[in-house]
């Protein structure tokens, strides 16, 4: 048995889901909240997780690929007053030719832990162009976004009006 804490944002439709509910009843972990903010629109916990490494990994999968934003830490996480600080950006990738046939959203989003939403995407046998929004710390945009510029992926910042 393992404990693991959670900081989870949870978005507008996350909110209205038993999120405990499905932690302790599908993953049969057992979870204690030790903070949490939440409104009808919005939420924020702070969360002791115990229980199997592989159920608590997936039900950070699961959490995540519903929109949450999960962050995992050490005990410093029971001391938190709010939710930690989550960034997002607006950027255009240009993938080369070399790269096109390569997981380069999946890897992003399981190396350094960032939310990717495709908001507009051109892909061929020549290049990709995908416009985005990285959600994430800014920390973990910040090594994502070097992590392709190092891979050969040029990254550009989108004007406001290119993708609203």
């Amino acid at each position: 048995m393992a404990e693991r804490y959670l900081s989870v944002s949870l978005p507008e439709g996350l909110v209205k889901e038993p999120v405990i509910y499905t932690l302790v009843k599908r993953y049969g972990l057992t979870v204690n909240v030790l903070r949490a903010s939440v409104t009808h629109t919005t939420g924020w916990l702070s969360l002791s997780v115990t229980g199997a490494e592989d159920k608590i990994d997936g039900a950070t999968l699961d959490l995540r690929c519903r929109g949450a934003i999960v962050q995992e830490g050490g005990s410093e996480l029971r001391d938190l007053k709010s939710a930690p600080l989550v960034s997002g950006v607006r950027v255009r990738l240009i993938v080369p030719k070399e790269r096109v046939k390569e997981p380069v959203l999946s890897q992003m989003i399981s190396t350094h832990d960032v939310i990717i939403n495709i908001r507009q995407a051109r892909i061929d046998d020549k290049e990709g162009v995908l416009d985005v929004e990285i959600t994430g710390s800014l920390s973990s945009i910040d090594t994502a976004m070097d992590s392709l510029k190092k891979r050969g992926v040029r990254v550009e910042p989108i004007e406001k009006t290119v993708i609203e």
